[in-house]
């Protein structure tokens, strides 16, 4: 017995997943006073990227590898001293079988 269980075998829970990358943007709005600990916090949190800031409103991008860290970085935004709110704008999602999609149809 190879020990998959035919339950396993017909949910398609012994296929290897494919690799997921997740790209997510967000707004974050901090009290401007608390703006420069803000960011020294962000530059030691990894996959968050800063790409505009104005009065106090942040536009992040956040990479994962699951949707599940995106949920993770949000609540770890919103824990940050002075953030006021963080909110998820777009989120994409790339898998091995988009990339090579991807790559073959630009060939």
């Amino acid at each position: 017995m190879s020990g998959v269980s035919r339950r396993d075998l017909v949910t398609g829970a012994v296929l290897k997943p494919a690799a997921e990358e997740h790209i997510s943007s967000l707004v974050v709005h901090v009290r401007p006073e608390q703006l420069s600990g803000f960011r020294t916090s962000l530059a030691a949190m990894p996959g968050f990227d800063i790409h505009a800031e104005a009065g106090g409103k942040v536009v992040l991008t956040l990479e994962t590898r699951s949707e599940s860290g995106i949920v993770e970085g949000l609540a770890a935004l919103s824990a940050l001293p002075g953030v006021l709110s963080a909110s998820l704008v777009f989120h994409h999602v790339e898998t091995d079988d988009t990339r090579q999609l991807t790559a073959s149809q630009k060939d």
